[in-house]
């Protein structure tokens, strides 16, 4: 905003001052300055966005207390001649894993893998761990309904889901196997805890290598 003198000087006065008229005129806007605190001028109203950033990790949890070492014990296969077996079969348990979150509201999904820092060979997740069948392996096995005896065959089943918690995968009969990459077993769609029970079964051909075997089954609770 510019300021300008109140009076105007008659024309013969105006004649004579014409050469320092912005001089004066400055000089006046600064006394007026000085005696107001105000600027010649105003600054223009700006806006300005500043980009505020916080996390809100989602709170999850697994609970493999309900999932004891007789609910992964297969116990002993007979090659060619024991029909599909698990370990719900051998000792009579299951392998519960209360899963959720206390905070993410779309809730969880839980997915189940061969661990990583299994040996990476044999491929198969059930591997031989004795020296008398080094190198062998049960296949992995998947299929809409279980494998007939004298197969070699090994996976998970899905035997119930309760709670909060809904199967992805189809309940036993069906079999899945535990492969490398993240397969979704079960998921909740809200705050709050499921529960889903597994076992795993296998069958073995007549020809193979007899000893001890051992798979390693990783479970993962992921935010959906």
């Amino acid at each position: 905003m510019m300021f300008s003198p109140a009076a105007t000087p008659a024309r013969t006065r105006l004649h004579g001052l014409a050469p320092w008229l912005p001089a004066i005129v400055l000089v006046t806007a600064l006394l007026v300055s000085l005696v107001t605190g105000r600027a010649l001028t105003r600054s223009a109203d700006a806006a300005s966005t500043v980009g505020v950033q916080a996390s809100a990790p989602a709170d999850l949890y697994l609970d493999a207390a309900g999932c004891p070492a007789a609910a992964v014990n297969l116990g002993e296969l007979v090659p060619g001649t024991d029909p599909w077996k698990t370990a719900q079969d051998e000792g009579g348990q299951v392998c519960s894993i209360d899963f959720g979150t206390t905070n993410n509201f779309p809730g969880t999904t839980l997915t189940m893998l061969e661990d990583p820092g299994a040996p990476a060979t044999p491929t198969d997740a059930m591997k031989c761990v004795s020296a008398t069948c080094t190198g062998s392996a049960i296949a992995d096995y998947e299929s809409a309904g279980e494998p007939a005896a004298g197969t070699s065959a090994f996976g998970a089943q899905l035997l119930a889901a309760s709670g909060i918690a809904t199967g992805a995968w189809n309940p036993a009969p069906a079999v899945y196997d535990v492969q490398d990459t993240a397969s979704t077993a079960c998921t909740t769609a809200a705050i709050g805890t499921g529960t889903c029970d597994f076992t795993w079964g296998a069958t073995a051909t007549t020809s193979q290598a007899a000893g001890a075997y051992q798979a390693q089954a990783q479970l993962v609770v992921l935010a959906n």
